[in-house]
């Protein structure tokens, strides 16, 4: 019983031995070189690992402290010696973009003139223009006098330098509709009522006025606008079509 015994232990004691050995094989060692001058970029920072964390390399290759990178990207490294697993977590980047903003404007569907087909007009906010030829047209705004009872549209009419054409807006010929509903307009009682009647816009010439309609409604306007220019070179008219919003509650007179 007693050779059996010690027959026992010796055999416990060279597996034990075995165990160990195959378990050490799995490793080797060898040489490398420790970097203690080397730093990191990270995200345009230059900074170096710690002294108890350098820079090994080996066989052509060079090894980092995982931890120290790691968590100067704001994330986390681990180690389970149980398992022999190496845990990193890292957040998810968030990216941001600016988006432009797009404005929203309010779309009015009308019909063509046959009835059939149907247009839409963006409302945009003042001021709005208009180009042809050499020539721009621009609202730059409306005012309401509860006064005298009427809405004033404020026109700005620039004949370029390059033109030799002679112009001239024709007030009579406008037509002012808001919210849907066509706006007359004001009887002018005399010639100084209105800039427009002034004569010719000659070129390299810029001229303010205003078209002068019955009082509107207070509120948010949905403005269609038509002004009749009238070329007085080659005695033809041009309609400008303008589709804007109006905060009647701003500025009025």
């Amino acid at each position: 019983m007693k050779n059996f015994k010690s027959v026992a232990m010796g055999f416990a004691a060279g597996a034990m031995c075995m165990v160990t050995v195959t378990a050490m094989a799995a490793y080797s060692d060898v040489t490398a070189k420790l970097w203690n001058d080397i730093t990191f970029n990270i995200n345009g920072n230059s900074v170096a690992s710690p002294s108890d964390q350098p820079v090994l390399n080996y066989n052509g290759y060079t090894y980092v402290p995982l931890r120290f990178v790691t968590e100067s990207l704001g994330g986390e490294a681990s180690f389970d010696a149980a398992k022999k697993q190496v845990s990193v977590e890292v957040a998810e980047k968030v990216v941001e973009k600016e988006v432009e903003v797009i404005k929203e404007v309010p779309v009015y569907i009308d019909k063509d003139s046959s009835g059939d087909k149907e247009v839409k007009h963006r409302y945009e906010k003042l001021p709005v223009k208009s180009k042809k030829d050499h020539y721009t047209i621009e609202i730059t705004g409306m005012t309401r006098n509860t006064i005298q009872n009427i809405t004033k549209v404020l026109v700005d009419f620039d004949n370029d330098e390059e033109s030799s054409e002679y112009y001239q807006l024709v007030p009579s010929k406008s037509k002012l509709t808001v919210n849907g509903k066509e706006i007359s307009l004001t009887k002018v009682n005399s010639l100084m009522d209105n800039s427009w009647y002034l004569g010719d816009i000659a070129p390299d010439e810029e001229k303010e006025g205003f078209i002068a309609f019955d009082l509107t409604e207070d509120g948010i306007l949905d403005c269609d606008l038509e002004i009749t220019v009238r070329n007085n070179t080659l005695n033809k008219d041009e309609v400008h079509e303008f589709h804007f919003t109006y905060d009647a509650g701003e500025d009025d007179d």
